[in-house]
């Protein structure tokens, strides 16, 4: 498939992979990006409807064909996949974070190297994932609605608007006060 190449290609760029032996196998990210795009279907309404099998590997319709490219899609299920990449990498430093040992003159001490990767998670794909996913519900007219019309409804109150003095007439205050 298509995207198993693309998006594979994407998510290298993001987590800076490209070295001639890489930190992750292609299957190990193609497994992440099934994952991600699982997750965000959930979280994203498209107009097209993918069917994602995470344990065979698939995604269909390809978001990378020709026919069927859907590159808001491409484009979140990569930044998710980063992001899933680079919070694992993040959990696996914090659990050597701290680490000082010495044996007679020897010494050794990787701390302070975490703050580069919460960072990292904080303005890196993470947050680029979370701006794109709000960006793309607040522009996307295909999942905005509206009911336009002069009618309000038989039982229109213009007091149980959300007023000032809203709380003061939904809650009985004004009728039990001037009216008992």
């Amino acid at each position: 498939m298509s995207w198993q190449t693309e998006i594979v290609t994407i998510v290298r760029v993001w987590i800076n992979d490209l070295a001639d032996s890489p930190t992750y196998s292609d299957s190990r990210i193609q497994q992440v990006i099934a994952v991600a795009a699982q997750n965000v279907i959930r979280e994203v309404s498209f107009t097209q409807e993918y069917t994602i099998d995470v344990v065979g590997l698939t995604i269909t319709p390809d978001p990378t064909l020709e026919a069927s490219r859907d590159n808001d899609f491409v484009a979140l299920s990569a930044l998710k996949s980063s992001c899933i990449l680079d919070q694992s990498t993040f959990r696996t430093k914090a659990v050597n974070e701290g680490i000082r040992t010495s044996l007679s003159p020897a010494s050794l001490d990787v701390r302070g190297n975490l703050r580069g990767y919460q960072t990292l998670l904080e303005v890196g794909p993470c947050a680029m994932y979370e701006k794109l996913r709000t960006e793309f519900e607040v522009g996307n007219p295909n999942v905005c609605q509206a009911i336009l019309g002069p009618f309000i409804g038989n039982d229109f109150d213009p007091r149980n608007t959300s007023s000032a003095m809203g709380d003061f007439y939904r809650n009985g205050y004004y009728i039990d006060k001037f009216y008992s």
